[in-house]
């Protein structure tokens, strides 16, 4: 799960800065996170003084496949 951006932002810069993985990105009338760095750290969330960095959900069926992969994964782990 990451977080997102929503077109309410002002580029006012705050995020930026307290993002520890360097996730956010410039755009050329907001900022974007990188879905593919972001790590969740939240840091970004409570200093956007208009409030729009939100959690980005994660579709059920990739929520289900998560699930399912480190139950295998357990599982091959008690095997060996």
């Amino acid at each position: 799960m990451s977080h997102v951006i929503s077109k309410a932002c002002t580029k006012c810069g705050a995020c930026i800065t307290e993002c520890p993985t360097g996730s956010i990105v410039e755009g050329k009338n907001q900022y974007f996170i990188d879905a593919d760095t972001c790590a969740d750290h939240a840091a970004c969330l409570n200093v956007c003084p208009v409030e729009a960095i939100t959690v980005r959900p994660v579709p059920a069926f990739l929520a289900a496949k998560e699930r399912l992969d480190k139950t295998r994964d357990e599982e091959e782990e008690e095997e060996e």
